[in-house]
């Protein structure tokens, strides 16, 4: 484990326009913003500069009824100004840094959802990581793989030492990253579907399009929280996905369930012989049920169910295990440190790591998501924030012109800006061996 000292932090934020407006849970989301961290760190005499980026996205962190997505976009701004303040002068491991910034956020923000507390700490530690890493001129995976975080001195009381000195040495070096396509409430399925306003720039638009230029073969569905509505939509789906080649489903709500309504969604599926191949093809359900009730009793389901707004602390995860809970979702925007956490605790547990988070965009953000998730070894990675904004927007000529010859495997450029190099449903990724946190 190394030490350092982080010198300066300052931020800034980017607005994104989506190219396609897009639903989950409660919230349409037509515009919001990128966050941008920058820190300078020491380390044994050397100094480095790290960056970091993840978009701001409305009504996830927070979905209180009383705030409008504004609301908590402002929310996530003061909680990134916040942490980034807290920054200059930490000394200590990456973990210990990390620990210090959340703690102090907790005891300082404690009208602000912990899952949103997590996002401006989370931030600074991604931009500390890629700092740490460019100082001692390695990749990610090397440095996460020699445990220079001070993970393994720190592990959780759940983990032992010798647990996360495995999980860090089965770290591989990234080579690609399978895609999985997420299919929104009222995304068009067929080509004949898409309306007249949807934009006329060469990229798709429908699943069956989707499908046909990418090659993607795997699958994240949101459900709506309405039993019956989510049955038919599964059956189009499911009509559609049938009819090619072999495919992988995952199921999301968002917290959008009751217990009583989940049983009967679920009823009503297995019921069902017309989704006997799709029911097949599902590997989990994410976050059925509202944080506030999820982690409140154990749970039984005929399918896996994996956590995703309910891991908003470090220990989560292992509370999640201990009432049946069959994984987690896996988010740079919760902590990188915290998912290389909790991939021991599904090395141990024989649990399900999902990667999720259709929001990062081409560019840093999705570079250093992309890395994280290559480390933690998951199946397949929700990623198609490209799909429904991309473009690489607000950023200088120089940093699109930068990132597109050092990762020419990952991204590429048309008419319509920065997009991602997606063949056969995954992107080569050997690119993100290089020095940095992906860039």
């Amino acid at each position: 484990m190394t030490k350092l000292t982080i010198l300066s932090a300052r931020w800034s934020e980017r607005p994104v326009i989506m190219r396609l407006p897009f639903q989950f849970g409660s919230t349409e989301v037509r515009a919001t913003a990128e966050a941008h961290v920058h820190v300078e760190i020491e380390v044994d005499g050397i100094r480095a500069a790290g960056r970091s980026a993840q978009l701001m996205v409305p009504r996830w962190f927070n979905k209180s009824p009383e705030m409008s997505n504004t609301d908590t976009i402002d929310e996530l701004r003061r909680v990134v100004a916040a942490a980034v303040a807290a920054a200059p002068g930490s000394k200590g491991t990456a973990l210990e840094i990390s620990r210090a910034l959340r703690a102090g956020l907790d005891r300082d923000q404690v009208d602000t959802p912990p899952l949103a507390r997590c996002f401006g700490p989370a931030l600074v530690e991604m931009a500390v990581i890629d700092a740490l890493c460019t100082a001692l001129g390695l990749a990610f995976w090397q440095v996460a793989r020699a445990d220079v975080f001070g993970l393994v001195e720190g592990c959780p009381e759940d983990l032992s030492p010798n647990d996360m000195s495995r999980s860090l040495a089965a770290i591989p070096a990234p080579k690609a990253l399978v895609m999985r396509h997420t299919v929104g409430f009222d995304a068009p399925l067929r080509r004949a579907e898409v309306g007249t306003d949807a934009p006329s720039d060469g990229r798709p638009v429908s699943l069956d399009e989707v499908i046909a230029v990418t090659g993607i073969s795997a699958f994240k569905i949101k459900l709506k929280g309405d039993p019956e509505a989510d049955h038919r939509r599964l059956r189009d789906i499911a009509g559609l996905l049938d009819a090619g080649a072999p495919y992988a489903v995952t199921l999301d709500a968002n917290e959008q369930y009751q217990p009583g309504d989940f049983t009967r969604f679920l009823d009503g599926l297995t019921e069902d012989a017309a989704l006997a191949r799709f029911l097949a093809s599902v590997r989990f359900v994410e976050q059925p049920f509202p944080r506030e009730i999820a982690l409140t009793a154990p749970v039984t389901a005929p399918l896996p169910l994996i956590i995703d707004e309910s891991d908003e602390s470090e220990d989560a995860f292992a509370r999640a295990l201990n009432l049946g809970w069959s994984g987690t979702s896996i988010k740079s925007c919760k902590g990188v440190l915290r998912a290389l956490i909790n991939k021991a605790r599904a090395d141990v547990a024989g649990a399900i790591l999902s990667g999720e988070d259709l929001t990062c965009q081409p560019g840093i953000c999705w570079l250093q998501d992309a890395a994280m998730m290559s480390a933690c070894g998951v199946v397949d990675v929700e990623r198609n924030g490209h799909h429904f904004a991309g473009g690489m927007q607000g950023a200088p000529a120089e940093e699109r012109t930068i990132l597109l010859r050092r990762h020419a495997d990952i991204l590429t450029e048309d008419a319509s800006g920065v997009t991602l190099r997606i063949a056969g449903g995954s992107v080569d990724i050997g690119s993100l061996a290089r020095g940095g946190l992906g860039c």
